[in-house]
């Protein structure tokens, strides 16, 4: 890894990244206590977005995540699992991971090689927002954001400090910190956290690579993270930089469906791995025009060492991977008549150098280099249609390259048009209906493209990009006490990347192609009341149904998933939040490639929090979470169950 601390100087001078503004009376849809959330595209006035949620820093507080992937568990249209790579990934609306886009204060945090963000090796604590949009989402997200999008936001004032240990040897020790100087604001963030293992709910299914104790193989870790940022304004011109670096170590679950005498698992460690992404936003008024320049600079590296047996003793290979992306978007927003303009450029390179080693030789492979390069373009109008009406319609162009392939044959540049329409009809004052549709382009990864993860996958440089037709409909009806949004949607993708099991010189193999058109069909649906100045209900939930064109079903994709959550919290006595969360069954390839089907499970959690005193102004209480009461059975997919129950207990410290 080649990160040198005093690289982070240059980076952020290199690199920006958004500083968006909400309008005052204006929020993106969320609950009733929505804080202000810095997006990679702000919901400003006269401007119609797809359907989206979002999470204000309480309702964080009374989740109490250790990570950001936890904090988007039980948003409708949402959800997280645990990959085969030991990866905890959001998909929205049963998604694969990679055609959702993760962006911290503006700046995509994804890791361009892969396509993807590991969420659970990013702490909760130094975010104090997060807002997740589905279906055709505006230009500047830029390309690949072919489901939805999650916009995460820093620290800007308070303090929260949190401790916790629980069952295994979890414990995580986390603080954050935001303040203003005079003119200006300072932040930093730690966090701490690691497990011996996770917790087996059932080991009658786990019949391989898993010995007879509750402790899952090889699912210990710790990582280690600090934020830093400064921002102010000076005159017109509003300036903000922050550095995110994370220092982590794991072992990944083998899949235990798998007989190693006919189709090893994986047998993985990830012994090393570091991201760094530095990040600078500026956003300046001109008169009635507005410019937003983001910026951001990224290394990543990891090591994967790869096993022979579940013993973990004996060297297969190893995989050094070391990564360096630089990217930057530019948008202006301003007046054309009735109408405003919203114009959007972005590009972003990667470097990816990665070196194997076969064992017990020991002699380095060569080192190879791949290069990967998006642009994209593009104009959005907001369109006044009345009092009541409002339409924002955009259009634009995505291109992507990969001018370097490693070992592997060049690949053509690719190109491909996208368009999004949105239309939003205020019926009365707390009655809305917005309709919302577009075309959104997602290239491979190149990983995908020529990635062989230590022999487990046969390379196929010759995918080709997806492209998916996105359609929402939602009525929105909120008042003081309650909140209610119903959402169908509908999504046609055509190219959509799958894996099939192939054969090879008697090896068996995953590789991934491009699928039949397949068409998705679903609703997502919110509901939070009031009950009473103590009591809330929410429920939130998801039905799904996702087929190819020729019948098959897409894979991983939970027929439904619904929660119901209830909130108690008489003032200042105690705060208990109990989660009931349904997750339907779901289609699967078993370790011969064949399609099984996974049954669906309930899953009972319980958080808890108990004023204890106040230091200072900050309030001191005491913690309680019971994840998977119940130990119930969760299979996401074949043969990588979800953790069985976890007992969490601790402090925190708000101001």
């Amino acid at each position: 890894m080649r990160f040198d601390c005093r690289a982070v100087l240059p980076g952020l001078l290199l690199a920006s990244g958004a500083v968006a503004k909400i309008p005052e009376g204006s929020a993106p849809p969320a609950s009733p206590d929505t804080a202000l959330i810095t997006v990679t595209a702000p919901p400003l006035a006269g401007r119609v977005l797809a359907p989206g949620v979002s999470l204000a820093e309480s309702a964080l507080i009374d989740r109490q995540p250790r990570t950001v992937a936890e904090a988007l568990r039980g948003l409708p249209g949402v959800a997280v699992r645990t990959n085969s790579r030991g990866e905890t990934i959001v998909r929205v609306r049963g998604s694969e991971e990679r055609q959702t886009q993760v962006f911290l204060d503006g700046a995509p945090l994804g890791v361009p090689w892969d396509g993807r963000i590991d969420l659970g090796l990013v702490p909760a604590g130094a975010i104090t927002g997060l807002s997740v949009r589905k279906g055709a989402v505006p230009i500047e997200y830029g390309t690949n954001a072919v489901a939805g999008v999650v916009d995460l936001q820093t620290r800007r004032s308070g303090t929260l400090f949190s401790a916790q240990a629980g069952t295994l040897a979890l414990y995580t020790l986390s603080g954050a910190a935001g303040l203003d100087a005079g003119p200006v604001n300072l932040l930093i963030a730690a966090s701490h956290q690691g497990q011996d293992a996770l917790r087996v709910a059932d080991p009658a299914a786990l019949p391989f690579s898993q010995d007879a104790s509750r402790r899952r193989t090889n699912t210990d870790g710790r990582a280690t993270s600090l934020l830093l940022g400064t921002g102010g304004q000076i005159g017109a011109l509003t300036l903000r930089a922050s550095v995110l670096h994370i220092d982590a170590a794991r072992g990944i679950a083998p899949e235990s469906d798998r007989d190693p005498a006919i189709n090893a698992p994986r047998y993985w460690r990830y012994p090393a791995i570091a991201l760094t992404q530095a990040q600078m936003a500026a956003e300046l008024d001109i008169g009635d025009a507005t410019a937003r320049l983001t910026g951001w600079r990224q290394w990543f590296g990891q090591t994967i060492d790869a096993y022979r047996t579940a013993s973990y003793t004996a060297l297969r290979s190893r995989q050094v991977d070391d990564d360096d992306t630089l990217g930057g978007r530019l948008t202006l927003n301003h007046g054309a008549g009735p109408a405003t303009l919203r114009w959007a450029v972005s590009a972003q390179t990667t470097d990816h150098r990665q070196q194997d080693t076969p064992f017990p030789a020991g002699a380095p492979g060569p080192l190879l280099l791949y290069r990967q390069t998006m642009v994209s373009a593009g104009l959005e109008a907001d369109v006044p249609l009345g009092a009541a009406t409002d339409l924002t319609l955009g259009a634009g162009w995505d291109r992507s390259a990969n001018p370097l392939t490693g070992d592997k044959p060049g690949q053509p540049a690719r190109s491909a048009a996208t368009f999004t329409a949105a239309l939003r009809h205020a019926l009365d004052e707390d009655f809305t209906l917005s309709l919302a549709a577009g075309r959104r382009n997602r290239f491979p990864s190149a990983r995908e493209l020529f990635g062989e993860a230590l022999g487990r996958f046969l390379a196929n440089p010759d995918l080709g990009p997806e492209q998916a037709w996105l359609a929402d409909a939602e009525l929105a009806w909120r008042t003081p006490g309650l909140r209610l949004a119903i959402n169908p949607w509908a999504n046609h993708t055509t190219g959509s990347i799958g894996q099939r099991v192939v054969r090879v010189g008697g090896q068996t193999l995953r590789q991934r192609f491009n699928q039949a058109p397949a068409t998705s069909l679903g609703l997502d649906l919110l509901v939070q009341w009031k009950l009473a100045p103590d009591f809330s209900a929410e429920l939130t939930g998801s039905v799904q149904r996702a087929r190819t064109e020729d019948g098959t079903p897409l894979l991983q994709r939970p027929a439904h998933e619904v929660m119901l959550a209830i909130d108690w919290a008489p003032a200042d006595v105690i705060d208990i939040r109990a989660e009931v969360r349904r997750i339907g069954p779901v289609q699967d390839l078993d370790a011969a490639g064949a399609l099984t089907r996974l049954p669906g499970a309930t899953e009972i959690n319980l958080r808890a929090r108990l004023p204890i005193t106040r230091i200072a102004g900050a309030r001191l209480a005491a913690t309680a979470a019971i994840d998977n009461l119940a130990d119930a059975l969760i299979l996401p997919q074949s043969g990588l169950p979800a953790p069985g129950r976890t007992i969490r207990v601790g402090l925190i410290v708000t101001s």
